[in-house]
């Protein structure tokens, strides 16, 4: 297996003012292509440190893979160290220039001088496009092995580092499946799939938990065994299909808004406690205006009443938090906006508010097609984390019931 090694530039990462997601993500990419990381290290703005340490793992690995330091300012010293390490020559290429400020005029009336400094090119290097930001990468080659150049913002880096797999792959490479659940607690669904999953041998099993994107199942084995894995996968969905949402990439949001399309049906949300976030998630998706008719965030017990429609006296009787308030929120919900399915959900996010009958982390979603369907939840956490989960929820109920109806 061949080996790589990544630096993180930037003294931002040693102070701990940013996390440093693309060391997690390059190595979760470089196994999958079939390097070992034998290294990752995080070097702050000074040319002579990270000169060093790409003497120090160049000799060492068949990759290098550096990530920031590649911006217009004077700090940014990441093409200067790698020309100096591989002695090689820095010079100005005007064609990348003249791209580069193209880029900047879409958003900036003037182009500022120090722009120049990202259009410089280490002698022999391979510019990669950068199709979000105007920093460009590079590629070099030396002996067989490659150093890559990329930007430090993930939104610039990942597509770049996408366009480079192909070239990148080795013969030890991997095949991933990842499979996603929401509405199934982790330890249930590994003993659920016990005798399948640990039978055999050929492929690696991992699962992970979050309430972001629930409990994710990789299976993962060489190219060698990639039929075994998607026979294996196939024996997996057969006692676990009902609860999967998703498989690899593909977020909860996105498959609710294709089920949505697919019945030819529309959405509309209220939201209290979760303050706009579940709106958020569905508009995250391209196309989504095709189903989602829009939302109304009513925070306060006035606008539930006034624009909604609340009766004052459910408020008075039953609280902002309770079965009754989000069955009237949909159901004004739906006389405002004629969506087909309508979301209501109220809840106490905390860090107060909460009453020993409603404690904090106490939600109420209602569901309202032609029935209502509401649940009652009790979530843990810290209030933004109540929050997500809320809105996560609410959007497996969806999916559940998108399904569901399909099926009749």
């Amino acid at each position: 297996m061949k080996k790589a090694a990544i630096i993180t530039v930037g003294s931002e990462l040693l102070e701990g003012l940013i996390l440093n997601r693309n060391a997690q993500f390059l190595c979760q990419e470089l196994k999958n292509l079939g390097y070992r990381v034998m290294k990752i290290s995080t070097i702050g703005d000074h040319l002579e440190d990270i000169v060093d340490e790409v003497k120090s793992l160049f000799p060492k690995v068949h990759l290098l893979i550096l990530t920031g330091g590649l911006g217009p300012t004077r700090d940014d010293l990441t093409r200067e160290a790698v020309a100096k390490a591989l002695n090689r020559k820095l010079f100005l290429d005007q064609g990348l220039k003249a791209k580069i400020e193209e880029k900047v005029k879409k958003y900036h009336s003037e182009i500022p001088s120090n722009i120049e400094r990202q259009a410089f090119v280490i002698e022999g290097a391979k510019v990669i496009d950068n199709p979000v930001g105007s920093a460009p990468g590079q590629l070099l080659e030396e002996n067989g092995k490659r150093v890559i150049l990329l930007p430090g913002p993930p939104r610039e880096l990942i597509p770049m580092f996408e366009s480079l797999k192909d070239i990148l792959k080795t013969p030890h490479a991997f095949h991933q499946v990842t499979l996603k659940y929401y509405s199934i607690p982790e330890a249930f669904l590994e003993d659920l799939l016990r005798e399948i999953l640990y039978s055999q041998d050929k492929v690696e099993v991992a699962t992970m938990a979050d309430h972001v994107e629930g409990v994710r199942l990789r299976l993962t084995t060489s190219a060698e065994h990639r039929k075994f894995l998607d026979e294996l996968v196939e024996k997996i969905l057969e006692k676990t299909g009902e609860y999967l949402y998703g498989i690899n990439d593909e977020k909860m949001e996105e498959v609710v808004v294709r089920l949505l399309k697919e019945s030819g049906k529309t959405l509309a949300v209220a939201e209290s406690c979760t303050g706009g976030m579940l709106s958020s998630l569905i508009v995250n998706v391209p196309g989504a205006s095709n189903v989602f008719v829009g939302g109304v965030v009513a925070y306060s017990n006035d606008l539930k009443k006034n624009i909604l429609g609340v009766k004052e006296d459910t408020l008075k009787k039953y609280g902002a938090v309770s079965e009754q308030c989000v069955r009237e929120m949909a159901e004004g919900l739906k006389s405002l906006t004629g969506a087909d399915i309508c979301i209501a959900i109220s809840g106490i996010a905390g860090p107060t508010g909460g009453i020993p009958t409603k404690p904090v982390g106490t939600v109420l979603i209602d569901l309202f097609e032609q029935d209502h369907v509401t649940m009652r939840y009790n979530f843990s956490g810290d209030r933004n984390t109540i929050r997500t989960r809320s809105a996560m929820i609410a959007l497996e109920n969806l999916r559940k019931h998108l399904k569901e109806s399909g099926r009749l």
